[in-house]
């Protein structure tokens, strides 16, 4: 038994301290716990409007904390877009990478969320719906 006590004292200064954090430790991920596609939602995007739709559709379905940040993250993007097309009709090149880098900040933090949360499925769906809302640099959208 005193083999194992500095292994059980470590374990439970580590819950310990998990529970004092904002964020639960996890030390088991199975992908079933994971939000799959909605079953009776149309998967097919064709514009930007289905897209935020189905953005929509899929973070309703997180909890209240997870929904609340992909929300805020998701609202600053949108912010952007106006000063994007802009940037881009002046062909100002540097007003353009500034925004496509605060752009692109947010979604990396969006994309986390969707991998701890969604299947690859869901994953795939979803970075395919944020390419319809995201500037294209002149390509059709």
């Amino acid at each position: 038994m005193t083999r194992y006590l500095p292994v059980l004292l470590v374990l439970c200064f580590t819950l310990s301290n998990a529970q004092d954090a904002e964020d639960e430790l996890v030390l088991l991920k199975i992908d079933g716990d994971r939000i799959g596609p909605i079953e009776n939602l149309d998967d097919r995007i064709d514009n930007a409007q289905q897209a935020t739709g189905l953005i929509n559709a899929y973070h309703l379905l997180l909890a209240a904390k997870a929904r609340a940040k992909v929300e805020s993250l998701h609202g600053e993007i949108l912010t952007f877009l106006p000063g994007f097309e802009v940037a881009y009709k002046a062909a100002d090149s540097a007003e353009i990478d500034h925004l496509m880098s605060e752009i692109d900040l947010r979604l990396a933090a969006i994309q986390d969320v969707h991998a701890q949360k969604y299947t690859q499925d869901v994953i795939s769906l979803l970075n395919e719906a944020y390419q319809l809302i995201l500037p294209t640099f002149g390509d059709e959208q």
